[in-house]
């Protein structure tokens, strides 16, 4: 039924008289004058309320020698609520073609040539970020872990967050190190965005351009700080800043998935409790081969040095003593082969 059909019927409905009329008719076909005299109005009040309802089609009528005889439209009755709220596929298109319009213009705004730049803050706009993430899982398909980071990794770099987002808005359901996305009515959707591998030559190109005007990540060491209590927890990046954006965002969202007891304190204490800062960078121009190692000494001399550990931090003192151990087995390494 179409919408303008719909509002006639249910304006001429929203009248006590005019109720009570179809009530009558719905038993017989009745007279005007008859009509009248059972709800005793005029006859005139009558007549108009007729010509509403007709004009609505709920009702019709028809001359018997010197009488109106009114009936109601039966067929139109039988129809339901639910008949009558149904949007036209015509409006329904429009509809979807403005939604689909306005989902394009958010992807487009957080999307570059491929990669998300950053999570929206407004939840409507952060769930059609990562529907379009859940777009790139198969449905019924199980994916392992590491599989999961190899879908999440091209489109954005702290896979983590997506990860925990897309179960926690059941985008992906989990069990154990298993992931698979439900969908029975989307077999034909998919992702319009798609990653570095994945891109066109042209967005490969447009990749290409924006990476030589970009500066090059910094790659470093930083700290959270839980202002409230003086706790420290200290970790390394290949990305500071891309980081730095998304420890903020996930402790705005009140998920601290990468160490429990900055959650606990988090829920206490709230995000503003808890500062971003950044101990040292490495150079530009460190080898890729070394990075992981230089970063991992970095790491463990700002641990020695603040410490963060029991009542002043959130770090394991024990995998701490690992680290240390893994740098001075490579230093000794390095300074035997010399």
């Amino acid at each position: 039924m179409e919408a303008e059909q719909s509002l006639t019927i249910l304006k001429a409905l929203a009248d006590t008289s005019r109720l009570t009329i179809v009530g009558l008719l719905v038993e017989r076909s009745q007279y005007v004058e008859e009509i009248a005299q059972r709800l005793a109005l005029a006859s005139s009040t009558v007549s108009f309320h007729l010509k509403k309802l007709e004009k609505a089609g709920i009702i019709r009528s028809r001359k018997e020698q010197y009488y109106v005889v009114v009936e109601a439209n039966q067929p139109l009755l039988d129809t339901t609520l639910k008949d009558l709220v149904s949007i036209s596929g015509a409006l329904k298109n429009k509809g979807e073609q403005r939604l689909e319009k306005y989902r394009n213009k958010v992807l487009d705004t957080f999307f570059r040539h491929g990669i998300l730049e950053r999570l929206p803050a407004q939840h409507k706009k952060r769930r059609m970020v990562l529907e379009e993430f859940a777009l790139h899982f198969e449905p019924g398909r199980r994916y392992q872990e590491i599989e999961v980071t190899g879908v999440i990794r091209p489109l954005f770099d702290d896979y983590c967050v997506i990860r925990r987002l897309l179960i926690d808005e059941k985008l992906l359901k989990r069990e154990g190190t298993t992931y698979w996305r439900e969908c029975e009515d989307c077999q034909g959707a998919k992702p319009r965005v798609t990653g570095r591998a994945g891109a066109s030559p042209m967005d490969q190109q447009a990749l290409t351009l924006k990476t030589a005007v970009l500066p090059k990540h910094q790659a470093g060491v930083y700290q959270l700080q839980n202002t409230i209590n003086g706790k420290l927890y200290i970790d390394t990046s290949v990305n500071i800043d891309g980081t730095r954006t998304s420890k903020l965002f996930q402790l705005k969202m009140g998920k601290a998935v990468f160490n429990r007891a900055i959650q606990k304190d988090l829920k206490e204490h709230g995000a503003s409790a808890f500062t971003f800062s950044v101990l040292e960078v490495l150079p530009e121009g460190t080898p890729e081969v070394l990075l992981e190692r230089q970063l991992l000494a970095l790491k463990t001399q700002w641990m020695e040095r603040l410490q963060p550990f029991g009542d002043k931090g959130y770090n394991s003192r024990k995998g701490f003593e690992r680290n240390l151990q893994a740098v001075t087995h490579y230093q000794d390494t390095q300074e035997g082969a010399q």
